[in-house]
Order: structure tokens, then sequence, then C-alpha cells
């Protein structure tokens, strides 16, 4: 067997586990190490214990709640017939703790059937023996679930904006940044649409230029835009332009040659936004 390399890569990785034992003795789930639970054979194989780790931190990259998550394993009378053990990672949707993604040990049942139906031999030659290659893990998403539970990390109504904001992970969000021109004017408009063909060039960029400065804001907050760009009235003169933190609110002044370099390293979460550029 192909022992898992990688497992250095999930120390420290603490979950939420809730084993078989745990279920039976009506106990509830205790946070543990995931490497920690592979040792002390909680999760039997190297490669299941992996495989969740990976998909786990997966989630909190893209900024789920930890307390939200939690990795169950199937208890014997639930777990497919073909499966030597069953884990799924559950999440705590509204009406309760919900299979998120399953991780399932299949054996070899899947290559015996195989062999068994199409009458030839599936087996390897390993070291002069004879072998049928196993699923030790498959991990199974499903994406309308995965799309459900970032939509519930991210839906808030904000009492003080007194609107829908959508906090989705930049990384996530479908429109990176607005730009909006604060004058109706010529000048002011072109500054805009010189930002707008720059930024276009890399990401899907709204130019909003209708209504109030805080309708526009708004707007985009509902979308969940995490960066909205102002061209004030100081652009013109001094060649640079706000940003604003969709969930802060807060604001920092960026030269307009700089917008598309930094755009880029607050989407990857390269820099804080309070380091981007100069606070206001």
């Amino acid at each position: 067997s192909m022992e898992c390399p990688y497992m250095e890569e999930i120390k420290g990785t603490n979950i939420l586990i809730y084993d078989k034992k745990m279920q039976k003795e009506n106990k509830e789930p205790k946070l543990l190490d995931l490497y920690d639970a592979w040792k002390k054979g909680i999760i039997k194989t190297d490669w299941h214990a992996y495989w969740i780790g990976n998909e786990y931190e997966w989630f909190l990259s893209l900024g789920v709640n930890p307390n939200n998550l939690r990795v169950r394993q199937h208890t014997s009378d639930e777990k497919s017939h073909y499966a030597i053990d069953t884990w799924d990672l559950e999440y705590k949707f509204p009406m309760g703790w919900r299979e998120l993604q399953g991780f399932a040990n299949r054996g070899d049942f899947d290559l015996k059937q195989h062999q068994e139906h199409s009458k030839s031999s599936m087996e390897i030659n390993d070291n002069g023996k004879k072998v049928l290659s196993q699923v030790v893990c498959e991990p199974s998403l499903g994406m309308g679930r995965a799309f459900m539970v970032f939509m519930f990390e991210s839906y808030f109504y904000d009492e003080k904006r007194n609107n829908t904001v959508l906090k989705l992970n930049p990384k996530l969000a479908p429109v990176k940044a607005a730009v909006f021109p604060i004058i109706k004017s010529s000048e002011y408009e072109e500054i805009a649409q010189e930002v707008l063909k720059d930024l276009r060039k890399e990401f899907n960029v709204n130019y909003d230029k209708s209504g109030s400065i805080g309708r526009r804001y708004a707007r985009n907050d509902e979308i969940g835009t995490p960066y909205c760009i102002t061209i004030d009235n100081k652009s013109p003169k001094q060649k640079d332009v706000t940003i604003r933190d969709r969930d802060t609110t807060r604001q920092i002044r960026v030269k307009i040659n700089g917008i598309r370099d930094i755009l880029r390293k607050l989407i990857n979460q390269e820099v804080k936004f309070e380091e981007a550029g100069k606070l206001i």
C-alpha cells in the first residue's frame, strides 16, 4: 500500500470530530487535532484523514466559520454496503447538521465488481504478488451544498447601513470591484473609464454612475462586491482614488497607477486593507 506522504500538512488542523463511539454513547463531538485523531486510530487510514483535512481547510480558507463544521463517522447501520469506513464533513445548516461532503473508504469493491462482470482480471502485480487496487478515500462534494454554505456564511442584514451585505470571500465574489465617478462630468468619467479599462483586463468590474454614492455602495454591498473605487474631487489633481472595503466600510487612498496591483493583492489576501494604502 502507498502511504500518504503529506501527513505533516494536517498537523495542527483542529476539527470537531464525532466518531461512532461518541454517537453510540450519546456524547458530544470533540475538538481534536486531525493528525492525533489518525495516530490514535479514530480515523483509520492516513489518506482518509488527509483528504478530510484538505477539504476542511479549503472551506476555512474561503471564510467558513469552523464552529459550523464537523466531521462525523457513519455508524455501522448507516454505512453503505461497499464501504469499509465513511466520514461526512457536516455543516450546521438552519435545519441542523447535514452532510456537506462524504469521504468513503470503498476498499476493493469497485474493481471486484468490474472483474466479476467483465470476466477479466483487474489485478496488478506488486512485487510478484497479485493485488486488487483499492479506493481508500473517495471525497465526494456537492456543488449545490457548497454554494448554500457560502451563502449562509455571507448573508447579513446590516442594521446600521439598513441594507443587505453579502460578505463573500473576495475570491468567491463574482464582481471584484465597482468604479464610481462621484461627479457627473466628462473629466471624472474619463478617469473612471480609464481605471475601469485597466481593471477589466484582469477582473470582473462594475461601473455605476447613477444615483447617490450611498445607493451605489448599497447596490454593490448586496451583490457582494468587496471593493468600491471612487473618483472624487481630489482625483484629477492628486492622480489617486478612494477604495472602500465592503465589510468595514473603511476607506484608503491609492494612486491610480497602482490600483490593479493593490486590488489583486487584496483579493488574494496577500495584504491587509489598512496596509494597502493611506487610510482616510
